[in-house]
């Protein structure tokens, strides 16, 4: 199962192209004599595999992907985490060396592939072919988009001999995931709330609708409060507290560090001005949570799944009816291969 859309040709046109992707392009051909087999990426580049893939080296984004398809398998590090953060990774991961983007480390691993989870675009799979010329090794591209999250699965539990557990979680999104894309669309547009994401430091940088950053907002049937243009990938455009008071949005959700509590929200409570926004005054803001990674963003990979329920949730919990400790206890044993404490549970719903 896919995610579903209220835009209902853009989800035919995604069944379609999944489709044609697993069954009209092949995925991976039959192996060779040398024990080595052909497959194509989500970029549509060919590429020859050993067998059985031992050693994976992921870019920043795929770590956390490639940490819940099988941890033992990765060969780097390219986060630092906070002793919070720490506490939910297992001890092996996080002695492993930190390796980011560099050709000359990533052979002194020696992986069987190179897996970048990242926008497939023109620069993207240019920058891929260069990495895969400078390592000689494959380079494997899986899309980003949270739409392809299903195809990602399927493909790389193919690709790595981990389909039972990329069956998990793909089972993870369609209990928790698929029925909040399907019930955002009854939402009545008069009764959409309108949601601001408070960024930087004083709260004052934000991300507009169409952005990466944003997109659960509209996925669980908010609007997004902002309109500012995107200024680049990384997102945060500047804006005005007068900007926000015309605005006025319904709810304010505060950013999260990586790992780390920023002090944005103690910021916005203490600030005059902040206290007289209508959202502020009537208790309506919520931090987001941010163990081991921000739920809703940054890195905006697979850790927003679980900031999809939540967001829906905090919004609309009638209208959703959601059990968010069931669905947190699930994703956190599903992803990050780890069992919660009663104590764990509240700390992390309640940062």
């Amino acid at each position: 199962m896919v995610f579903r859309f209220r835009n209902t040709f853009f989800a035919v046109l995604l069944l379609i192209l999944s489709a044609f992707s697993l069954n009209g392009c092949t995925q991976e051909g039959p192996d060779r004599s040398d024990g080595s087999r052909v497959v194509t990426d989500m970029a549509g580049r060919t590429m020859e595999l050993p067998a059985v893939i031992g050693k994976v080296y992921v870019n920043r984004p795929g770590s956390i992907l490639m940490y819940a398809i099988d941890p033992s398998m990765i060969v780097n590090r390219s986060f630092r985490y906070t002793p919070e953060a720490q506490h939910f990774f297992r001890k092996e991961y996080l002695a492993l060396p930190y390796v980011e983007n560099s050709p000359e480390e990533i052979m002194k691993l020696s992986p069987d592939l190179i897996l970048t989870f990242y926008d497939i675009n023109d620069q993207s799979i240019d920058q891929a072919e260069r990495l895969s010329q400078k390592t000689g090794m494959p380079v494997y591209m899986a899309s980003l988009r949270l739409e392809d999250y299903p195809d990602v699965f399927r493909r790389l539990g193919a690709v790595l001999g981990r389909e039972q557990q990329t069956g998990r979680m793909l089972d993870f999104i369609e209990r928790h995931v698929d029925p909040i894309a399907a019930k955002s669309a009854s939402i009545p547009e008069e009764k959409r709330l309108s949601v601001y994401y408070a960024e930087g430091e004083r709260g004052l940088h934000t991300d507009p609708a169409g952005s990466i950053h944003t997109k659960l907002i509209e996925m669980v049937g908010a609007v997004n409060a902002a309109k500012v243009e995107k200024v680049s990938r990384k997102g945060m455009s500047a804006i005005s507290m007068e900007q926000l008071f015309v605005w006025n949005p319904d709810r304010v959700i505060v950013w999260a560090g990586l790992g780390k509590m920023t002090g944005t929200m103690k910021h916005i409570r203490n600030d005059a001005l902040w206290a007289k926004l209508p959202a502020v005054k009537r208790g309506h803001i919520n931090q987001i949570p941010y163990l081991p990674f921000g739920w809703f963003d940054r890195p905006a990979s697979i850790n927003r799944l679980l900031g999809i329920p939540w967001l829906a949730n905090h919004l609309y919990p009638d209208h959703y009816s959601i059990d968010m400790n069931a669905v947190v206890r699930d994703y956190f044993q599903i992803y990050y291969h780890y069992e919660l404490s009663d104590r764990e549970l509240q700390r992390l719903l309640n940062p």
